[in-house]
């Protein structure tokens, strides 16, 4: 059996955990924390250099690894999950190696959670009841492990920017400016925003507005993708923006779809990709039930099994009529659908982490197409990120990779399937310097019984909206002094202003793109 020194900082980050948490032996932190590095997909390379050997030593008695069947050491099982992870096996020595760097990694992750989390309120719980939800969904099915290669680290790879941000998100009604300083850790550890306003009340000129700002005070290091789901904005109307922004247009149209494979994007034989994309398909094409749900999946594992390759929707929806003679069912009928619709354009791809990127939804498409169409490339973005870990605070400031604006957010957030997504892009990747924006008509489209999307929006905006009933606002703004005062404001709410509740609700003037564009003659 094996003996080893960890080092004195790894020590240190055990013992502390370990007391927060009032767990019996620091093993079981250990094996917490070498999770979390596991689980985000960290890869040390072999030239890494290895960790001073000053720290707690570990020996066959420790039982550092667990014990699990017939009370045999787990040290087997772990060597074996490393061995899968670095696709190679590991002498003995090698592994120890990275046991070490893999366990310090976690704890520092772990480390930096809390330290952006308030214990008083039980967060440092929760952060351990997000470890065991993703465990218990995983155990769903097989798990197939990824293999390494360069397509795969290549998602790693999401530049990023420490420069400090002040956002003006527009004036009190005296004229006093309102500006947030969004990536200073000493003021705000989350940047996710909710707007909520209909058309017309000024909310996407804001937003605008807002990244117009991001990318001129980071010298457009801070890249974004706005999902347009309407349509509606062309080319032409939005070109000063645009270029502005230095920003892509990519006009979804027939036969000119997005550069994307739904399905060639991922490594299949990690089986929960091909359970997410069945499980979507299901989400918003109500035709598919979950005996075809169950069929689909069993059809993708078979053609990648078969091919050793992942398929486009062609050779798909190909391969499944050949077995049912040409035969159309309701879940062909769906591929069918997207196939004819042009949203795709597999034959491409499409670097979207290191470009700004405008993405307008096809008009003429139906709206489950566009809904499925976005949320695919949501999660996407969303499993890259992950993968690329969190972003270091220098001098307080936050190190920013990328904003996300989803538009019209209400077409996910109203799925009761896709909420759990929304929710834990906005829990999981406010660490990994991603700033989320939530665009939709109404309040109440961010509040569920299930699930108030604003625990985790820093920044609510309530813009000119229909129903404009405190049991509403409230749930949106967060909790407020006086009902009154609340009621006076929301009676002088019209396009162009908003509430916002920072500090305390007030009445604002918004910033507005069309008006900065005729300030700064753009």
């Amino acid at each position: 059996m094996i003996r080893f020194k960890i080092d004195s900082e790894s020590t240190e980050l055990l013992d502390r955990l370990t007391d927060i948490y009032k767990f019996k032996r620091d093993t079981i932190t250990g094996r917490i924390a070498l999770s979390l590095s596991i689980e985000k997909g960290r890869l040390f390379h072999e030239n890494e250099n290895s960790l001073p050997q000053n720290g707690r030593e570990y020996t066959p008695t420790s039982n550092i690894f667990g014990r699990l069947v017939n009370d045999v050491d787990n040290f087997t099982l772990y060597k074996t999950i490393f061995d899968q992870h670095y696709s190679k096996e590991l002498t003995e020595s090698e592994f120890i190696k990275l046991y070490k760097l893999h366990l310090k990694d976690g704890l520092e992750v772990w480390n930096n959670k809390l330290n952006n989390s308030d214990i008083t309120k039980g967060e440092h719980i929760s952060l351990l009841l997000d470890l065991v939800k993703k465990g218990l969904h995983k155990r769903k099915s097989n798990v197939y492990v990824s293999s390494f290669d360069k397509t795969e680290t290549t998602t790693n790879l999401i530049n990023s920017t420490n420069k400090p941000i002040e956002l003006s998100l527009g004036n009190e009604l005296n004229g006093e400016p309102i500006k947030i300083k969004i990536n200073d850790e000493t003021e705000y550890t989350s940047r996710h925003f909710g707007i909520a306003g209909t058309t017309g009340s000024g909310k996407t000129q804001l937003v605008f507005d807002l990244i117009y700002q991001i990318s001129k005070q980071t010298e457009y290091e801070l890249n974004f993708t706005f999902f347009d789901f309407k349509g509606t904005d062309t080319k032409e109307k939005l070109d000063t923006f645009l270029s502005s922004t230095k920003a892509n247009f990519i006009d979804i149209k027939h036969q000119n779809g997005f550069p994307f494979s739904p399905l060639k994007n991922y490594d299949l034989s990690n089986q929960n990709y091909i359970e997410s994309f069945a499980s979507d398909l299901r989400t918003f094409f109500k035709s598919i039930g979950q005996v075809q749900s169950a069929s689909l999946v069993r059809e993708i594992k078979d053609y990648y099994f078969d091919n050793n390759s992942s398929p486009t929707l062609d050779e798909l929806l190909e391969n499944i009529l050949e077995k049912n003679k040409g035969k159309f069912d309701t879940t062909t009928s769906v591929i069918q659908q997207l196939i004819n619709s042009g949203i795709y354009d597999e034959s491409k791809s499409y670097s979207i982490f290191n470009q700004s990127t405008y993405i307008s939804m096809p008009s003429e498409v139906t709206k489950e197409i566009k809904q499925f169409v976005t949320f695919n490339l949501l999660k996407y973005m969303y499993d890259s990120i992950k993968k690329s870990g969190d972003t270091a605070v220098t001098n307080n400031i936050k190190a920013l990779k990328h904003v996300i604006i989803i538009d019209e957010a209400q077409n996910f957030l109203q799925h009761k399937n896709a909420r759990p997504v929304i929710e834990s892009m906005l829990r999981e990747l406010r660490s990994m310097g991603i700033i989320i924006i939530l665009i939709a008509q109404e309040t109440q489209d961010f509040v569920y019984k299930d699930f108030n999307f604003m625990s985790q929006i820093q920044f609510p905006i309530c813009a000119n909206v229909k129903d404009k009933s405190t049991k509403r606002i409230i749930p949106f703004l967060g909790s407020v002094n006086s009902e009154v005062k609340l009621n006076a404001q929301l009676e002088k709410l019209e396009g162009g202003k908003a509430i916002i509740n920072i500090g305390e609700p007030k009445l604002i003037e918004l910033k507005q793109w069309w008006k900065t564009k005729k300030e700064e003659n753009i």
